[in-house]
């Protein structure tokens, strides 16, 4: 019988080995105790692998790899729980022939050193992505780095863990991995591991923003809503609000050393009341925002960007989605000022047509370009909290993070003692960095 292997983890190291095997340690240039290292695009990941053995050793190559990998798990398909894996980048530390020992023996009582150098790159090889694709654009987004998603680690006070809101279902890791590698005495050419040993590394690359999302009939994203009040047993109307937004600029993650209380970005809620008599626009009362952070994940490749892709409900079809919802301000708006207007030209009538909803077209008791109208606007400050672990946007062959705001006006229409009524939006936001 062989001898059993030994597995060892910690927060940030897994160890393969063979009792009286070579041992392994990894050290990183700026470690900290029980800290993983954090990288971005262009950074150089500069270490050393020590190798020391208790008995002579036979080997014939060191192999010293960075390497990315995302992982998926999918419950609830009519054949049970699917887990898939992707290794999408493998840099391999050159080592020359003349830092090999000869003959190629580790001698117990000494200590084998071999120093290494990744640099992160900015893009994947084309060859990561090769499967399938519905979009155009899928490729070059699946060619990007994605960033270290959903993997156990330490934060930086090194008590708590990082959380980055990420199912137990999708994870993308990187680690730093030394083999210790001989060729077995068959004729087989793989060679035999007799020990391994990986250092986990967060790498949260540079995003850069991308164009807005096309919203148009989109499954996610409500970006104009409009709503009617009425008054008295006959439900009379009593003229419509409209609410439109649109895409923000991007949230841009500051590095930890900046504040975390400075604003990111601003998101504008414009608003018009169209009467139908001679009422009063409403009055506005609070105005929540939220950020939902969106984890898609899936068995198979995405063809397409998965909020293109319809309601995916999670385990069908292979795929999943996991969102949780980030409460991050609630203000009072009750001191927002109603301009009103005439639509006496038509420069007026094409300044407000973008505030008019599909809904509002099929109404033949609203009338757009009546002689009065309303217009008001709320601007609403986005400040992400220190209390999540954010990483940008971005989509990968199994596994994709998008943001969206959330944002619910409440107001009162007079002559209403009903609860005050709600108009909400669902926007897409980039996070970039």
């Amino acid at each position: 019988m062989g001898m059993a292997s030994i597995i060892s983890r910690d927060s940030d190291t897994i160890s393969w080995t063979r009792p009286s095997h070579p041992k392994i340690e990894i050290q990183l240039v700026g470690q900290q105790p029980r800290i993983v290292n954090s990288y971005t695009t262009g950074d150089q990941i500069n270490g050393t692998a020590i190798i020391t053995v208790e008995h002579e050793t036979p080997f014939d190559e060191v192999e010293i790899v960075l390497q990315g990998s995302s992982h998926t798990t999918i419950d609830h398909v009519p054949c049970g729980r699917i887990e898939s894996e992707q290794i999408f980048l493998e840099l391999r530390q050159p080592i020359e022939e003349t830092e090999y020992l000869i003959p190629e023996v580790l001698e117990p009582a000494r200590s084998y050193s071999f120093p290494f150098r990744f640099v992160v790159p900015d893009r994947l090889l084309p060859q990561a992505c090769t499967h399938p694709r519905t979009n155009p654009h899928v490729h070059r987004a699946h060619t990007m780095l994605p960033p270290t998603l959903g993997d156990p680690m330490l934060a930086g006070d090194g008590k708590t863990l990082l959380d980055d809101m990420a199912p137990d279902m999708s994870r993308i890791s990187y680690i730093i991995r030394v083999g210790v590698l001989r060729k077995p005495s068959s004729d087989h050419r793989q060679l035999e591991t007799l020990a391994n040993h990986a250092k986990k590394v967060r790498i949260i690359p540079t995003v850069e923003e991308e164009p807005p999302i096309n919203v148009l009939d989109h499954p996610y994203y409500c970006t104009s809503k409009g709503k009617s009040g009425r008054h008295g047993p006959l439900r009379t109307k009593m003229g419509r609000l409209l609410a439109s937004s649109s895409q923000p600029k991007p949230i841009r993650l500051l590095p930890p050393s900046y504040p975390r209380d400075n604003v990111s970005t601003v998101a504008t809620v414009q608003l018009r009341f169209n009467p139908v008599g001679n009422e009063q626009p409403p009055q506005l009362g609070s105005m929540t925002s939220k950020l939902k952070a969106s984890t898609f994940y899936s068995a198979t490749p995405w063809a397409d960007f998965p909020c293109q892709s319809g309601t995916i409900l999670s385990g069908q079809g292979g795929r999943g989605r996991f969102t949780e919802s980030i409460p991050l301000l609630t203000m009072c708006v009750s001191s927002a000022q109603w301009e009103k207007h005439t639509t006496s030209s038509d420069s007026d009538r094409r300044d407000s047509i973008h505030l008019i909803t599909s809904e509002d077209l099929d109404d033949p008791s609203i009338s757009f370009f009546k002689d009065n109208y309303y217009t008001t606007s709320v601007i609403i400050p986005i400040t992400i909290p220190s209390s999540k672990t954010f990483v940008p946007t971005f989509h990968s062959c199994l596994v994709s993070r998008t943001y969206s705001l959330d944002l619910s006006l409440t107001y009162h229409t007079s002559g209403m003692n009903i609860l005050a009524p709600t108009i909400s939006l669902y926007v897409p936001i980039q996070i970039t960095t």
